[in-house]
């Protein structure tokens, strides 16, 4: 499979300088990105274009906030346009959704549809990108996660192992759910630790905890998931990043 890195990773290095970020990822073969923490404006995409000629890198994907999603569809395509990247994805639930009233929540499902084929008309698939706030169970007590997928036909989903695990989800059924509108992967490795009386959890690097990627990208396959990358928050992200793909490595799991 064809792995790469979602930069939220190297938000912080990203931020002081995009170039130099990248540079030691390119360095360990990674040269396939979720491109996410960064303005999409036609500055950063000429700088990453200049990137992919140099280093030839692919930009998989870019990760936007819901409003500029909404709001700057010509910037946003403008963007893919010079990156030649065909995948935008929406980062999460706006906070109107998390915060407010239900209503609110579905009056953002009834234009996921709508929004998606806006993009596909410029050859853009469009995705919306989970975290745990979607296993919440709604007064008709479903999930906001069983909404989204039940009252959307269009939308694709960019599934986020973490966020999963750490809401009890089984993850293998939770790439069925999806079924053949599962894009993409954040492969996220999820360990627990005591604090006091309390278990906890947190991210790490993948193979240090819990999940079975063997199995989730087994799976993931066979609904034909388009592309995996590597998430995680970390203090020390490039030694992270680093043992997280020496262990796809070592087990098999590259194409790339």
């Amino acid at each position: 499979m064809k792995v790469g890195v979602q930069t939220f990773t190297i938000r912080k290095a990203q931020k002081k300088n995009i170039e130099k970020a990248y540079i030691p990822l390119i360095n360990l073969g990674i040269l396939d990105y979720e491109v996410a923490r960064i303005k999409f404006n036609k500055k950063n995409a000429l700088l990453l274009k200049s990137l992919i000629e140099k280093y030839n890198i692919n930009i998989e994907s870019i990760q936007v906030k819901p409003k500029y999603v909404f709001n700057h569809k010509d910037e946003i395509v403008e963007f893919c346009k010079i990156v030649n990247c065909d995948k935008v994805v929406i980062s999460m639930l706006p906070f109107k959704c998390i915060l407010g009233k239900q209503h609110k929540f579905y009056e953002f499902i009834s234009t996921l549809d709508k929004t998606y084929t806006l993009y596909q008309n410029d050859g853009i698939t469009l995705a919306y990108h989970h975290h745990n706030w979607e296993y919440v169970r709604l007064n008709n007590n479903k999930t906001k996660m069983e909404e989204l997928i039940s009252k959307t036909n269009k939308i694709n989903f960019i599934f986020d192992t973490y966020w999963t695990v750490k809401s009890s989800y089984d993850p293998i059924k939770q790439i069925y759910d999806f079924n053949d509108r599962l894009l993409g992967i954040h492969l996220r490795d999820l360990t627990l630790y005591k604090k006091g009386l309390k278990v906890l959890s947190k991210d790490c690097e993948i193979g240090k905890g819990i999940i079975d990627f063997k199995k989730v990208v087994e799976n993931a396959n066979n609904v034909g998931c388009k592309y995996f990358v590597i998430e995680q928050k970390s203090k020390t992200p490039l030694k992270s990043i680093k043992e997280s793909y020496q262990y796809l490595k070592d087990n098999n799991f590259l194409e790339r």
